[in-house]
């Protein structure tokens, strides 16, 4: 299960998120023994083998978003919604794409329910939706 948060009227311009990284950190890609560090990271890291196990604890612990470094300090909203869901019992959280959605996973849709109303509580913005929905187990389907 996954919990989505959003302020309705807070939008993030993809292209302002992406260039303002690459301006920022875009030297980090640039040198052969970070961009390989990177690579092998994401092919064999920590992320990669509770994804493989099973673990839903481990795939909490190990949620990354590199974009979170430039939105984050520039939409004080998204971040109090980050650290919401951060201080609630999700099992790991993380701003989607370039935001300004975040997300918390949970394991059931009790706890689901639980991380919604801690969210609330901490986010007192009548502009904040939330929402809890269950993944799906497959793909995109076009019904005919």
């Amino acid at each position: 299960w996954v919990v989505l948060g959003k302020h309705k009227s807070l939008e993030v311009s993809t292209p302002w998120a992406y260039t303002t990284y690459r301006h920022q950190f875009g030297q980090t890609y640039k040198q052969p023994e970070e961009f390989s560090a990177r690579v092998t990271s994401v092919e064999s890291g920590e992320l990669v083998e509770a994804i493989a196990k099973g673990d839903s604890r481990g795939i909490g612990k190990h949620l990354h978003n590199d974009l979170e470094k430039v939105v984050l300090p520039a939409y004080p909203e998204v971040a109090k919604l980050r650290e919401a869901f951060q201080h609630s019992d999700a099992i790991g959280t993380m701003m989607s794409g370039s935001g300004p959605t975040v997300f918390g996973l949970c394991e059931s849709k009790a706890q689901a329910e639980t991380v919604k109303q801690q969210v609330t509580q901490r986010v007192a913005d009548p502009d904040l939706k939330l929402w809890v929905t269950p993944f799906s187990g497959h793909g995109i389907a076009i019904g005919t």
